[in-house]
């Protein structure tokens, strides 16, 4: 008999802690109080398109959708689909993010994937008062980007791809800038890789952008309260890095500055290393959309 009291105790106390556990769950998915949060703190108007869905049963699960505009014009979002999710007895949840396109200054975002584990019970219990840290964590991405440019931006990038060719053939250089401005400024490629979120910070060190036998390693850090930017872009070609890129500070007007140890400097005289920079950076002012 005491054993089956027991039992039953167990029982309740579970029960209990599973209850507690939605109403924090569902407590800190307050809709109307995030969005509220969210549009003044980022100058936005979020728009849902359809009525959430709440599950509780087999396991809690939020679903969402909405529409975003961006006051400052630094993005537009057509349509966003959350799905979050907490197995009952296990503190590891997930959050599923999709978005069909965005536009991010000249870059043009499809097909995206952002899929991350979540623990929001520990999140929450350190993050009362800021909803917005309930998301921390380590998040997969995948998609497909592709360069949208002006008639004149598409004669500057012909015209640098040709200089690079001269360059390329006068130098008999082993890596063909040229042929990582034909592939990324001309048709759509691809990106994979992780990001972590903690507190107002997103970091990766394994962003891989992706075309032909062209690709682009990014790594470093991005504040977005304070919009400054710390990243590193390694350029490779036939699985060999021939140019790094360092780019800091404000997102809006960053310093670009080459590594000249590079591969892609060696045997260039000071004089043409100067022009040399200049074209490159006119080519990542087109593609970053950077003032240079």
């Amino acid at each position: 008999m005491k054993k089956t009291k027991l039992f039953f105790s167990f029982i309740l106390i579970i029960i209990l802690i599973f209850f507690i556990f939605i109403y924090i769950f569902l407590e800190s998915l307050n809709e109307e109080k995030i969005i509220t949060e969210l549009e003044n703190k980022y100058d936005l108007k979020i728009k849902q398109d359809d009525q959430s869905k709440i599950k509780i049963f087999p396991h809690i699960e939020y679903n969402t959708s909405f529409e975003i505009t961006d006051f400052q014009n630094r993005f537009t979002i057509d349509t966003l689909d959350i799905l979050i999710s907490q197995p009952l007895f296990n503190t590891q949840g997930k959050l599923n993010i999709t978005l069909d396109k965005i536009f991010i200054k000249n870059l043009k975002f499809s097909n995206i994937e952002i899929n991350g584990n979540i623990n929001y019970f520990n999140n929450y219990i350190k993050n009362q008062n800021n909803l917005e840290n309930l998301f921390d964590g380590i998040y997969k991405i995948n998609g497909n980007f592709a360069l949208e440019t002006t008639n004149e931006e598409k004669f500057v990038i012909s015209f640098l791809k040709l200089f690079f060719e001269n360059l390329e053939n006068k130098k008999s250089q082993n890596f063909a800038f040229s042929r990582l401005i034909d592939a990324f400024g001309n048709s759509s490629s691809n990106f994979i890789g992780t990001v972590k979120k903690n507190n107002n910070f997103l970091t990766s060190n394994n962003i891989q952008m992706s075309n032909n036998e062209n690709k682009i390693y990014i790594k470093g850090k991005y504040n977005y309260h304070k919009n400054i930017i710390n990243m590193i872009l390694d350029l490779s070609q036939n699985k060999e890095i021939y140019l790094t890129a360092f780019i800091e500070g404000d997102l809006i007007e960053p310093n670009v500055n080459f590594d000249k140890n590079s591969k892609f400097f060696q045997n260039i005289g000071s004089n043409e290393s100067n022009i040399i920079e200049e074209s490159i950076l006119k080519f990542l002012n087109n593609f970053l959309d950077i003032d240079d």
